[in-house]
């Protein structure tokens, strides 16, 4: 049987890193097995749908280059892949259920439900009646469920009350849903967070009632941030809408995403999306739950940055010195490149490390009264003028100068001399800055002082 996995994500609001990472080790296996992925919309939880939410689902998935083979707008004979449009397929389904009596329909009265176990009585009063339908649990007996991950998990089901699957507004609970569709569309493996795992033996009975065969289950562990509580909004950016405007690139966020809960069978940590798909294992995947380590991923977005070529580094550069009105600069752009590339680690830091070349505001000038600055920016004026090119020896050898000829060095000197050309008291060595101002600029910018 061909391997077919799913992603199934409420349009409830944004895409959880979480919902990122099921979605990529549905992905990864399938594309590594020659199998399909399958993009399936659970929206039957009316009250909670989000405008454009499923759009903006789709599209961070095409943005992260992870195309599905079947879903919304790319249908085949197991369609639709939105459950809101699969209504008339669920009744099909719960009304075999009523019928075996392995299901009941329940009366609502006052805000009541009153049970009608009796078959053809329910069935004349759904009729004209609201009502909710339930799933008869076997009480008194246990379960015991095979998880890939987790090996077998038993539950008492005397523990669980029978689960409603159709509300009243007539749509399918998530456990009623999610089985029937499971089915329907050949899933083969279930990829899904551990917080599905109380559900399970809801669903295996489900399949059950149907004689289905069950597909395998894989439970990924929790994501959780350093102190080990779990992942979540109150704590910083969880959606990946938000990584990707706070300047994450789409390489790194997926690697880093790969890595939470899976590790390859060696020391290596980048890889390409193709690579992943070579390298994946579904049974190196962790019990334990993951470190969302953000210095780690920061790491790693620094990583992916210096590889980005020249030529779309430079588009990225024009784009900020555009959008500042600065265009039109005569800092040479070509300096500017490799030096910020090897600085940021997120693409939205970009203006903060480079604007001290664009902008000068002297708002450092007071730090500026603890040192001996004047003889020191003479001195250099007067060097800077008679340099006809910049190198790095000249810029050394001057440096030793001041050292000679002032005693003049360390902090003492190069924390008035950045203040001076850049209005930053840490920052680049001094060739680096020199280099991208230019003689003449620096000069200027050491007579305003």
């Amino acid at each position: 049987m061909k391997v077919r996995t799913r992603f199934a994500p409420s349009p409830t609001g944004y895409l959880h890193v979480g919902g990122l990472r099921t979605a990529l080790y549905n992905y990864l296996y399938a594309k590594q097995n020659n199998g399909e992925f399958i993009l399936r919309i659970e929206d039957t939880d009316q009250q909670r749908l989000i405008n454009n939410a499923t759009e903006n689902l789709i599209d961070i998935l095409i943005t992260l280059n992870m195309q599905y083979d079947f879903g919304p707008n790319k249908e085949d004979e197991k369609g639709p892949y939105i459950q809101s449009l699969r209504l008339n397929i669920y009744k099909k389904y719960y009304m075999q259920l009523i019928k075996s009596q392995k299901a009941y329909a329940c009366f609502i009265k006052n805000d009541e439900l009153y049970p009608e176990y009796d078959v053809d009585k329910a069935l004349n009063k759904m009729v004209s009646h609201n009502y909710v339908v339930k799933f008869k649990v076997q009480q008194n007996k246990s379960i015991i469920i095979d998880d890939q991950i987790r090996g077998e998990i038993t539950f008492d089901l005397s523990l669980i009350e029978d689960p409603i699957i159709i509300k009243s507004d007539g749509y399918p609970t998530y456990h009623f849903a999610n089985v029937i569709d499971d089915h329907l569309m050949q899933i083969t493996h279930v990829i899904r967070g551990e917080e599905w795992i109380s559900s399970l033996p809801k669903h295996i009975l489900l399949y059950q009632a149907y004689n289905w065969d069950l597909p395998q289950f894989y439970h990924l562990p929790l994501l959780l941030n350093p102190d080990k509580s779990k992942l979540s909004k109150r704590q910083g950016d969880v959606s990946v809408e938000d990584f990707l405007k706070h300047g994450y690139t789409k390489e790194a966020l997926i690697n880093f995403v790969a890595l939470l809960g899976w590790h390859p069978n060696n020391d290596e940590e980048l890889f390409s999306l193709d690579e992943l798909i070579n390298t994946f294992s579904i049974n190196r995947i962790n019990k334990s739950g993951a470190i969302f380590d953000k210095e780690k991923l920061n790491w790693m977005n620094k990583e992916y940055i210096k590889n980005i070529s020249l030529s779309d580094f430079e588009k990225i550069i024009k784009n900020i010195l555009t959008k500042q009105k600065l265009s039109n600069s005569k800092i040479n752009i070509d300096l500017i490149i490799p030096y910020a590339q090897n600085r940021v680690n997120q693409l939205t830091k970009i203006w903060d490390e480079i604007q001290c070349f664009y902008i000068y505001n002297k708002t450092e000038a007071k730090e500026l009264k603890k040192y001996n600055y004047q003889n020191l920016f003479l001195f250099w004026i007067e060097k800077l003028q008679m340099l006809k090119k910049i190198n790095e020896d000249k810029i050394n050898s001057l440096i030793t100068d001041t050292k000679e000829n002032l005693n003049i060095s360390g902090k003492d000197f190069f924390i008035p001399m950045r203040i001076g050309l850049i209005d930053k008291i840490h920052g680049p060595d001094l060739f680096t800055i020199i280099n991208i101002l230019g003689i003449n600029e620096c000069i200027n910018r050491l007579k305003k002082h």
